[in-house]
């Protein structure tokens, strides 16, 4: 069989940093002394993909493999080089890479991995696709056939520390390799593997309107009351605020606090009426990080439904995965305003209608702040921008000039980010990945710390990140009463605070029908919170079938769950609807749930004896 890789493409259709990319790495590897390990920087929405089936082309003259972090990505990636089951939206054929006269004679197959294929389909292709994971017994496919890839390219290549990626990159001794992602530094804060090529920055990309420039708002109130398990409060004026927000304490007390929540759902509202506004021809969406399914559960979302929209969450739990279908599905097809998520829409999820990211935890490392960001960056018809919303609370200001000063190569930042990324990444993995410890650590701490805002009123501080030109004298519109323009603006930057705008708004009233709603839906949330925590003290699986062969355990408990909330109050079955306002309101202040979780875990626990 001939190569295909030995064809002539036609570069015409592919961006500046996509050629130059192509170019810099069959410029690197012309040398046969070079280095096998190279690095190529790109930031997401530039188009990684279209890099990627060009890669091989005058460089592979056996197959190539293409590693990625997650199946969906594996099954795009395969959609994109696929000439025979995609034969009017593949990437060579969209970016005008390969003639019609070539595509109707190559012979250029790509293989995904998966369980029905055998060793044997690897010789009959040329392409091979597959998510680590499938490759944790690489000896499977390729025993005795160390050989026969000698191109890989490695998407996300921040990831390639893992031991698996390692293994495979031993095993293909003399293939080269070659990693593409948008943060050269891996979980562990040391840099990515690999001599860096090329590197196309996020400000370029912003000026070359390949991705949306990126603006930043960080609400907080000008006083909040802190009170601790005592419950006596204390009042913090915003000088205070500005001093706390670089503690962990209470950066996790403002993401745990419904008022905090409740702030940041209605900014990024706000920020969404914004894009529908000035961007009326196409449709916009709300992308939220939660720090757990509980966090999810319990705050994030009831914040979003009082506010009228209709909200999804998906989680990385093994047990989601079906709803986390369905929930993508309705997004996909403009039935939410918002997704929430929980470790699962990372590096490569690509809705390019998600036009405002809501940060409700707190980002303790760059990397992953980037790669949250990411999901909005992405071109949206004619949106020229998108959002970033948080809490000032949360200190995301700060990971968003480390953003910058990274994107400017300031070289002594980077030599302080490599540092400190490695000693917070670790401790960032421990807090945000792991959901069972998440989960037991919540249920036990989330009640010491109390945080409301005081007042009606919320500042507002935004920035963009490329400035546009025509406005480059800042301006603060309003601020804190009694200052003039010139002491607002020393105030301020006092404070160490980067703003191209200052606004002051007022806090939204909640309808009285939404906020029932929402009522109702954190109820329900709870009882799977109970319920999650209930299984996790039996020590029994969520999918088994230890009380009830015809129900699993999840739903078999979740039922006792239900009927003992009905019970405390005083409620039948179906009359969840008839609560009042003001009823939702006694619930939360008279804590009569909280004995429901002791009563059910002893209740099966008699069951299982």
């Amino acid at each position: 069989m001939n190569n295909p890789f030995d064809l002539q493409i036609n570069k015409n259709g592919l961006r500046k940093c996509q050629k130059e990319a192509y170019e810099a790495i069959l410029s690197h590897f012309s040398d046969e002394k070079a280095d096998k390990h190279i690095l190529v920087q790109l930031p997401t929405g530039a188009g990684k993909s279209a890099l990627i089936v060009t890669i091989p082309f005058n460089l592979s003259e056996k197959r190539i493999l293409v590693l990625v972090p997650s199946v969906e990505l594996s099954k795009q990636l395969n959609s994109d080089f696929d000439i025979y089951e995609n034969p009017d939206n593949n990437a060579y054929k969209k970016f005008g890479i390969l003639s019609q006269e070539n595509l109707d004679e190559i012979e250029l197959y790509p293989l995904r991995l998966e369980s029905a294929v055998n060793s044997s389909d690897v010789d009959e292709h040329q392409v091979i696709i597959a998510n680590y994971h499938q490759l944790a017994d690489i000896e499977k496919f390729f025993k005795g056939r160390e050989d026969s890839i000698d191109v890989i390219i490695i998407d996300e290549a921040h990831h390639q520390k893992a031991k698996t990626y390692q293994e495979i990159i031993k095993f293909f001794k003399n293939a080269k390799i070659i990693g593409l992602t948008g943060t050269p530094f891996r979980s562990d804060g040391q840099k990515v593997d690999g001599k860096n090529v090329y590197t196309y920055h996020f400000h370029e990309a912003i000026k070359d309107k390949i991705i949306r420039n990126i603006k930043i708002s960080n609400i907080t109130p000008q006083e909040i009351e802190l009170s601790f398990t005592d419950d006596k409060g204390k009042i913090y004026t915003f000088k205070d605020i500005i001093k706390l927000k670089e503690d962990a304490w209470f950066r996790r007390g403002i993401a745990m606090s419904e008022d905090c929540c409740n702030s940041i759902a209605k900014k990024a509202k706000d920020k969404l009426n914004d894009l529908q506004k000035n961007f009326p021809d196409t449709s916009h969406q709300i992308i939220a990080s939660a720090i757990s399914i509980r966090h999810a559960r319990e705050f994030v979302k009831p914040a979003f439904v009082r506010l009228g929209l209709k909200v999804g969450m998906v989680s990385s739990h093994k047990e989601d995965k079906k709803n986390n279908d369905d929930t993508l599905n309705k997004l996909k097809q403009g039935k939410l305003d918002v997704i929430i998520h929980v470790g699962m829409l990372g590096e490569g999820f690509d809705h390019k209608k998600l036009g405002v990211a809501a940060i409700f935890r707190p980002y303790k490392s760059l990397n992953p702040y980037i790669q949250f960001i990411g999901r909005v960056l992405r071109k949206n018809e004619d949106a020229k921008y998108c959002w970033v919303v948080s809490h000032l609370g949360l200190n995301q200001s700060r990971r968003f000039d480390e953003f910058k000063m990274f994107d400017q190569d300031d070289q002594d930042f980077i030599r302080l980010l490599e540092q400190s990324e490695q000693e917070s990444s670790l401790d960032e993995e421990k807090s945000f990945v792991d959901e069972d410890e998440r989960e037991i650590s919540e249920t036990e701490n989330n009640e010491d710390v109390k945080i409301k805002e005081i007042g009606s009123e919320m500042l507002d501080f935004s920035s963009s990140y490329v400035k546009d030109e025509s406005l480059q004298i800042e301006k603060i519109e309003k601020a804190v009463g009694g200052l003039s323009e010139i002491g607002k603006k020393k105030l301020f930057e006092k404070f160490g605070i980067n703003f191209d705008n200052i606004d002051v708004d007022k806090k939204t009233k909640v309808k009285p029908i939404n906020k029932r709603k929402a009522s109702r839906n954190l109820l329900n949330e709870k009882e799977k919170s109970i319920t999650t925590d209930v299984i996790k003290s039996l020590g029994v699986k969520y999918k088994g079938r230890d009380f009830n062969k015809m129900f699993e355990n999840f739903v078999w408990i979740k039922r006792k769950v239900s009927t003992e909330v009905n019970k405390k109050l005083n409620i039948k079955k179906n009359q969840r609807k008839e609560i009042t306002n003001e009823k939702f309101a006694d619930i939360e202040k008279s804590k009569i749930l909280n004995t429901i979780k002791d009563d059910c875990t002893s209740y099966f626990k008699d069951k299982l004896k």
